[in-house]
């Protein structure tokens, strides 16, 4: 038997859970952004993709909170242009998953988490120190989707372009003609998105609990 959902006829949340299980596995962008004020954010998405090589350019997408507000991610792109993506790989997905809580906008996640933090080289969000590669990039376009009962969208799928690539040592490789050979997927250790609490790794996959934020 076929189960068949029309989509018009799914709630946000059942809609959520039917595309954060079916489009799986998922890259994870651990998104690092400042402020206006220099105010440093570090947050998880999974709704991420490239979409081109030339030029490298990468999609995003950030929903907004339930009360109307756009998420301190989508807030400080959209004010400065600029975000830093970094890889996750096997050895900071605790540290990555601390940080998708829901911290106050005074609140750094990485002082918070722990996080140590790495100059980037062409923008002003900063590098995760232990990530094992990423992009720093700026944004093109900034596409709203849908509507909530506040008059705002439901989510923003910001388009950007990458300006500059780093990697750890090791993982670049090039041939006896100068081009770059793929990178090894045991060495990068890609940790993945899978449905529920669920994340995948080139080994297998886990669950982590979600977090909750300290109380003062």
């Amino acid at each position: 038997m076929t189960h068949e959902l029309p989509a018009a006829d799914l709630s946000a949340r059942d809609s959520y859970r039917l595309m954060t299980d079916l489009v799986t596995p998922r890259p994870i962008a651990w998104v690092s952004t400042v402020d206006g004020e220099g105010r440093r954010n570090l947050a998880p998405f999974s709704y991420y993709q490239g979409v081109c090589s030339d030029p490298p350019t990468i999609v995003l997408g950030v929903g907004w909170l339930a009360d109307g507000r756009p998420k301190h991610t989508l807030a400080n792109v959209l004010e400065t242009g600029e975000l830093t993506i970094n890889h996750v790989s096997e050895g900071v997905q605790d540290a990555m998953n601390a940080s998708s809580a829901a911290y106050a906008r005074e609140v750094s996640e990485w002082d918070a988490c722990g996080i140590e933090a790495a100059p980037a080289v062409a923008v002003t969000p900063a590098r995760v120190a232990a990530a094992r590669g990423g992009f720093e990039c700026r944004l093109t376009h900034a596409i709203p989707l849908g509507e909530t009962r506040h008059g705002t969208p439901s989510s923003t799928l910001i388009i950007a372009e990458v300006v500059h690539v780093w990697l750890a040592d090791g993982l670049l490789e090039r041939d006896e003609r100068g081009r770059l050979l793929a990178i090894d997927p045991a060495k990068l250790g890609a940790v993945g998105r899978l449905g529920g609490l669920s994340y995948t790794t080139t080994a297998g996959h886990f669950e982590l609990p979600r977090p909750t934020t300290p109380s003062k």
